[in-house]
């Protein structure tokens, strides 16, 4: 749902009065592709890296003129990502702290709302740390794993949605008042942060730079 969900952003984004305004767009829906949080969380043994390169050199084969991935998880092994391929990866996880960190300014806090193999990996600190601001995370994550679990399931539920506005709660109170989507899941929820939240949402961030390369060819 996550990337039918993008590729909606981006058609809203571009949408123009002729077809040249539309951007061209190759989807790879793969089903295949191993849990990207068992690894760093339930210490699975299947590692997704070899799946997620056949996908990209495929796509690169295919006529791709860049690469975007619409899961912050996956963004673990964009380096890999990206040296395999000779073309540029949109990083999602890199623009969308960019987006943060101005949002909150100066050495600010940026809460990440996801599951807890974001943590574990360290893929949102590094970004946030090299933009000048200080991720934040929720004191229960097993909540919000919980959620994620709940939305792939069932879709975007009301109980999915509780657990991570009080996720969000717990962020205010640790003094993080702009909040990102880690999990591409939770953009599929609404009014899901505390109203004093500023929301940062990475689809949204990557639809832009989808629409802006294409245009553009380059961010």
């Amino acid at each position: 749902e996550p990337t039918l969900a993008l590729i909606e952003r981006v058609k809203a984004i571009a949408t123009g009065k002729t077809e040249d305004d539309h951007v061209p767009l190759l989807v790879d829906l793969n089903t295949k592709v191993p849990s990207r949080v068992d690894q760093p969380v339930n210490g699975a043994t299947v590692n997704p890296l070899p799946v997620l390169l056949e996908m990209a050199k495929r796509m690169q084969d295919a006529g791709a003129d860049a690469l975007a991935m619409p899961c912050n998880e996956s963004h673990q092994f964009a380096r890999e990502l990206a040296a395999a391929v000779d073309i540029p990866l949109l990083d999602m996880v890199v623009l969308t702290s960019q987006t943060a960190c101005r949002a909150a300014g100066k050495n600010g806090k940026v809460g990440v709302l996801g599951s807890p193999a974001l943590q574990q990996t360290g893929v949102f600190d590094a970004a946030i740390s090299a933009c000048g601001g200080d991720a934040v995370y929720p004191e229960d994550g097993g909540k919000l794993m919980e959620a994620i679990r709940e939305i792939r399931s069932k879709g975007p539920t009301p109980s999915a949605r509780d657990k991570v506005v009080l996720a969000s709660h717990n962020l205010i109170w640790q003094g993080a008042h702009v909040q990102l989507m880690g999990c591409t899941e939770f953009s599929l929820l609404e009014r899901a942060l505390d109203p004093g939240a500023v929301k940062v949402d990475p689809l949204d961030v990557l639809a832009k730079a989808i629409v802006a390369f294409s245009r553009e060819g380059s961010l």
